[in-house]
């Protein structure tokens, strides 16, 4: 009769010691789930005329969140993207930095001009915070020992490219430019980039004309200014909405001098504005749209399937600049900061293409031109 409660006693413990990992599993699976969520912020043009690439921007950073969100987030931490629309405007990016900074966010994606990641960065600067800007690409930003991660190739390298595409590909040695001055940190040391670039090759600029597409009420008298000197291609530094609209007042009085567009431009929303006016524009991309890397074609279905339209550059940069981030949490060392976690474990694999960040935050991207043929994008013959 006594043997009957140590088998008893027996036969629970076993029970016990069957149950513990099971135990410990549901409570660390609780743990993640009821634990403090990676904060990441995202400032991004979401109305206004740069619309479509900020739009595509948060398209990109998102996908890439619930992506890692379904693979467990970052070290058993649910992944928040707080979104915050600067709708092009100084006061809301400095607006919405503030408010990221104060929901304590891990780091900051955007924004996606220049002159509102400038914006940003007066607040960021001071907290301390880390900022990833996917498409910024000013020479002021380059270089400096910040806060600030370009995941783009700089204006400098952008003109220079185009420069050789115009002079030694197209044989244009003469060219007007038209540039906005909405973006203007962008598009004064784009075209001052370019300049020096296209004069070492022997290019000749005719004629200069600035515009501020906000209070803009006709582009009359800039067709004139930039058609009057008759050069060999016209040169628009501009978002996509004045690209499209510069290209149809140009060809209701020109239908045959060529058009080039600045990478800005290079939306879907450039061929839905323009319409038979854009026929024949060119372009640089900063990805190959073409691209047959497996990674890259799983992306661009994924993205169809999520948001019902093709991915533009924010959209593919925005993407890996979260990739980057959470590659390096997940590599942090002890008492590794986060900016030393992105630095050392450079270079990163993206979509298409291996890319190295350098000391300053800075990345060069391979680059290829498109033209406008048929209402869509093609590889720009050689």
């Amino acid at each position: 009769m006594k043997r009957e409660p140590q088998a008893a006693v027996g036969s629970a413990i076993h029970r016990l010691l069957f149950l513990m990992p099971m135990m410990l599993l549901v409570g660390l699976l609780l743990q993640s789930c009821t634990g403090e969520a990676y904060k990441l912020g995202l400032i991004s043009g979401l109305s206004g005329g740069n619309a479509d690439s900020g739009e595509a921007g948060r398209n990109g950073a998102l996908l890439a969140v619930e992506e890692a969100n379904r693979m467990g987030g970052v070290k058993g931490r649910h992944i928040d993207l707080l979104i915050r629309d600067d709708g092009h405007n100084r006061i809301m990016a400095i607006t919405a930095a503030q408010d990221l900074v104060n929901q304590r966010v891990e780091a900051i994606i955007g924004a996606f001009s220049t002159t509102m990641t400038e914006a940003v960065m007066t607040v960021t600067e001071h907290a301390g915070m880390l900022v990833f800007t996917p498409t910024s690409s000013a020479l002021q930003l380059v270089g400096k020992d910040d806060n600030l991660f370009r995941l783009c190739s700089s204006t400098t390298e952008n003109a220079e490219d185009y420069a050789d595409f115009m002079v030694r590909r197209r044989d244009y040695s003469t060219t007007t430019i038209a540039f906005d001055l909405q973006n203007f940190s962008f598009s004064q040391n784009w075209v001052a980039e370019f300049e020096k670039a296209y004069s070492r090759l022997g290019g000749e600029i005719k004629a200069q004309s600035s515009f501020n597409s906000l209070v803009l009420t006709g582009y009359n008298d800039l067709v004139e200014e930039l058609l009057a000197p008759e050069p060999e291609a016209v040169l628009l530094v501009a978002n996509s909405v004045d690209v499209a609209r510069l290209a149809q007042q140009i060809r209701k009085v020109d239908i045959s001098t060529p058009i080039i567009a600045v990478e800005w431009a290079g939306t879907q929303q450039l061929i839905e504005l323009g319409g038979k006016a854009v026929e024949g524009v060119e372009v640089l991309q900063i990805f190959d749209k073409f691209g047959t890397q497996e990674r890259f074609l799983r992306f661009i279905d994924e993205y169809r399937k999520r948001f019902k339209i093709e991915p533009n550059f924010s959209g593919v940069i925005a993407y890996e600049t979260v990739q980057v981030i959470l590659v390096a949490e997940k590599n942090r060392r002890q008492g590794e900061s986060l900016k030393e976690a992105i630095l050392r474990n450079s270079p990163y694999q993206g979509l298409q293409q291996e890319f190295i960040i350098n000391e300053y935050g800075d990345t060069r991207r391979d680059s290829s031109f498109v033209i406008i043929r048929n209402q869509k994008f093609e590889k720009s013959p050689l």
